[in-house]
């Protein structure tokens, strides 16, 4: 768990994010780190997603892979791990939404290889 908690720092450090969670079946809280209330986050992530893969599952419109969050505080990015886990990153700064999309992938991709996330 030490890994996966690392990696979610160091990404937290690189991109300027203000908090993030890891969550697997049914919004079970994996880890977090700077986020209040994280075990309702989680339960409230996954139903947004559960009901996200439902929407596009009817629509005939692909596999559900990241979902994007405007605030008027910045942004909420969920993005799927595998199946069963997901990762969602808050940050207080929009403006490289490119970037910052793409890393959330690359970082859902290296937590995918962790044995614990399997």
């Amino acid at each position: 768990m030490n890994e996966i908690t690392s990696m979610l720092n160091e990404f937290l450090i690189q991109t300027k994010s203000t908090s993030a969670l890891i969550s697997g079946t049914k919004g079970k809280l994996i880890t977090s780190l700077h986020l209040e209330y994280s075990d309702s986050v989680a339960a409230m992530s996954d139903a947004i997603l559960s009901m996200s893969d439902k929407f596009l599952n009817d629509l005939d419109k692909g596999l559900l892979k990241q979902l994007y969050l405007k605030t008027t505080n910045g942004v909420a990015v969920m993005n799927k791990i595998n199946n069963s886990h997901s990762i969602i990153v808050f940050s207080n700064d929009g403006s490289n939404l490119g970037l910052f999309l793409r890393n959330i992938d690359e970082l859902a991709n290296q937590l995918n290889k962790n044995s614990l996330l399997k």
